[in-house]
């Protein structure tokens, strides 16, 4: 028998080994978009929604994202029959029906509209670079027909700075309007030594001018120079009054306030009144002090009174003079910390009158105290 060559049996393996695998489909190239927002809210303030989320910081790969040159916000408005629970969109109705409301540049806010004003041959001026902010925020203003039995569902998009390709839709989120007050009028700040009184007028109506206004209660904002907001009522407060026992002198404060249309969270508030910006200086003296008694000892007088209890209060003065004699002398310079002293400079058969005031760590002194008078009599 003939004997084949080596080589020539390897080729028909070599073509027929290619063969014995599968074929796969061809596979697209991956088109690198950022991730979808995750982290987005909504809500109602007066006559606006507010929305605000968290850009993405990765592409859909995981690799961290270049930058952001901007978002989309998109819109769904949606009726439903009164006296129902209205169900918000699934993503395929909202991809088909919403309409992009508002596109925002890289530094989160509203894009403008670009006018064709410039001189011919003159260039216009470059955007000024800037890191992006990790979190956007948009107010969407609310229209008549947005509270005749309407959904509103939001969904936003953000752009890539390097390929501006778009990312999918966010999470959905999905309010119902309602008619909230106008806010608060005329509010008004004055310092007292131990509060601040904020006072305001009612609104008249609601922010679509509905009467009477939603008004359930009110809520007190106070902002700091800082930036530091916080809402100083645990529950929306009756009147148009409130007193804020907390604050600190020689601090800078704005205070806002909201009307609220419910007691309970969520408020449902009106857009903030005019702010009352306020720096409290204490100009306040401490109370004269209260219950001085004096007791005469063989060659002294010792005098004692009630504590003050003011926070800031540095200390005592005590004052003298003879009885049936001209102006108080005070006794020693420096101010007294407890709330008794005892006078050695005296002489028998002299009557003495005393008076304490009290001094705050700022120097200012309270009005003198009621008096006492007292002798050492010669046996």
């Amino acid at each position: 028998m003939k004997r084949i060559p080596w080589i020539a049996a390897l080729v028909p393996a070599l073509l027929l080994g290619p063969a014995c695998g599968k074929k796969g489909p061809i596979l697209a190239p991956l088109v690198l978009t950022p991730q979808n927002v995750e982290t987005i809210k909504a809500v109602q303030v007066g006559g606006r929604i507010l929305l605000e989320w968290t850009n993405p910081e990765s592409y859909i790969d995981g690799r961290a994202l270049a930058g952001i040159s901007g978002a989309e916000v998109w819109v769904y408005g949606k009726s439903f029959p009164a006296k129902t629970v209205a169900a918000p969109p699934s993503a395929e109705e909202f991809e088909a029906h919403a309409r992009r409301a508002e596109m925002i540049d890289e530094s989160g806010e509203p894009v403008k509209p670009v006018k064709n004003a410039a001189k011919k041959g003159q260039a216009a001026a470059a955007p000024k670079k800037q890191p992006p902010p990790k979190a956007f925020q948009y107010s969407y203003p609310l229209s008549p027909n947005d509270l005749k039995g309407m959904t509103l569902t939001f969904g936003v998009r953000v752009k890539d700075a390097v390929k501006g390709r778009l990312s999918e839709f966010s999470k959905l989120v999905t309010v119902t309007p309602q008619a909230a007050p106008l806010p608060p009028p005329d509010l008004h700040a004055a310092v007292f030594a131990d509060r601040i009184d904020l006072r305001w007028e009612a609104p008249a109506a609601n922010f679509d001018g509905s009467t009477p206004a939603a008004v359930k209660g009110y809520n007190v904002y106070r902002i700091e120079k800082s930036g530091r907001s916080e809402r100083l009522n645990a529950a929306p407060v009756a009147g148009p009054s409130f007193a804020d026992k907390t604050f600190l002198f020689g601090r800078d404060y704005r205070y806002i306030v909201r009307a609220a249309t419910a007691l309970v969270v969520p408020f449902l508030e009106s857009d903030d009144s005019p702010g009352a910006d306020i720096l409290p200086k204490d100009i306040f003296p401490p109370a004269p002090p209260a219950g001085l008694s004096a007791a005469a000892g063989p060659d002294f007088i010792t005098l004692i009174w009630d504590a003050n209890r003011e926070k800031d209060l540095a200390g005592y003065r005590v004052w003298r003079k003879e009885e049936g004699g001209g102006s108080y002398v005070r006794l020693a310079k420096d101010l007294f910390l407890e709330n008794t002293y005892t006078d050695r400079a005296v002489e028998k058969n002299r009557r003495y009158e005393y008076a304490i005031t009290a001094v705050d760590a700022l120097g200012n002194e309270s009005p003198i105290s009621a008096a006492v008078s007292e002798i050492i009599k010669d046996p």
